[in-house]
């Protein structure tokens, strides 16, 4: 039987493989910062925006791209569904990798679109 790929184990392989894409391409940290003398989270400052994709970066046409990387079994939340859209609708180009070929194949899709 074939392992399941952690989202870590997508993510690392879509960022090497984005590595040789034209644009730039780069993790985006989502994880509160940790303050070690409270011991606890920093809050995030009041324009903080919840459910920002994991993957961001800007391809070869001056797009923005966004990449939320979940395993085949995970699900988007409200605010991941939201930022995705709202990219969207704003010129961007936003949407879920469960693995490295749904990546490709965007990619070569937007590419074909663009021929027209």
């Amino acid at each position: 039987m074939k392992k399941q790929l952690s989202e870590k184990e997508i993510e690392n392989a879509i960022l090497d493989y984005l590595a040789y894409v034209p644009g730039v391409y780069w993790k985006n940290n989502t994880v509160g910062v940790y303050d070690p003398i409270k011991k606890v989270h920093r809050k995030p400052g009041k324009h903080h925006r919840n459910g920002v994709s994991d993957i961001l970066g800007v391809d070869a046409t001056g797009r923005f791209v966004a990449i939320e990387v979940k395993t085949s079994k995970g699900r988007l939340s409200d605010n991941q569904k939201k930022f995705i859209e709202d990219i969207n609708n704003n010129g961007g180009l936003a949407f879920v990798a469960r693995s490295i070929e749904d990546v490709k194949a965007r990619f070569e899709r937007e590419e074909a679109k663009e021929e027209i």
